[in-house]
């Protein structure tokens, strides 16, 4: 019995160190590069500290969170043009973050920091977090185009439970998805996009939501979202 009972541990041992792996196989089988693969950071770096170790940000039981203060925003290493990006999220109560793309990285000598633009997949916790409650337009919940477009269709789990987030960029033509429904759709550059823009906070950034190509963001808002099976396929 005693052997037996060894056996099993061993293989249910073996089974878990080789998770990642196996996960990252059958991402790559269908096309997909994983960018979070359960046990590393290593397609990812800071937004403002390119060079140094990333801080805050924490990797435990095959997800990603932030643990405590000052991590800041975190970017893949490469940048992604045409791409479909999927995702999954848990909220934890009144928590707010969101996934960028098409963002880059400005380096200004005179004031010495990093200057991120890029469209906003919203994540936020849409049935606890005040500013969303009180926000007529939608722009603000989760699966919006942050301050520009409103999530429709949507079914959001509450926090404490996982979702499915998607994001398909072609062309000028990107949508939200969210646990299979298509939230949002929308053209970079055209002429509704850019009305938009014009009432908004992004306004004098003439680069934001332009760029061809560009890296994939995860903000820090200072709340713990968990995250995990991150990939992106090249379109």
């Amino acid at each position: 019995m005693k052997k037996f009972t060894f056996k099993i541990f061993a293989v249910a041992i073996t089974l878990l160190l080789s998770t990642s792996l196996s996960l990252e196989l059958l991402a790559q089988s269908a096309g997909y590069e994983v960018l979070f693969d359960g046990g590393s950071l290593e397609k990812w770096r800071s937004k403002s500290t390119p060079s140094s170790p990333i801080k805050g940000w924490k990797v435990e039981d095959g997800m990603l969170f932030m643990e405590g203060e000052g991590g800041g925003d975190i970017i893949t290493k490469d940048k992604y043009g045409d791409f479909e990006l999927v995702f999954e999220f848990n909220l934890t109560e009144k928590a707010n973050s969101g996934i960028k793309y098409f963002v880059d990285t400005i380096y200004n000598e005179k004031s010495g920091e990093m200057k991120v633009n890029g469209p906003e997949y919203q994540i936020i916790d849409d049935y606890n977090y005040e500013g969303v409650k009180e926000d007529p337009n939608g722009t603000t919940s989760t699966g919006a185009a942050y301050l520009f477009y409103p999530p429709k269709n949507k079914q959001l789990n509450p926090h404490g439970e996982w979702n499915k987030g998607k994001i398909v960029a072609k062309g000028k033509k990107v949508s939200h998805w969210l646990n299979g429904k298509k939230l949002v759709s929308y053209t970079r550059g055209s002429k509704d996009y850019l009305k938009k823009k014009t009432a908004n906070k992004f306004k004098d950034d003439k680069n934001y939501g332009e760029l061809k190509e560009g890296h994939i963001l995860i903000t820090d808002h200072g709340d713990k979202v968990f995250f995990r099976n991150i990939k992106i396929k090249k379109l």
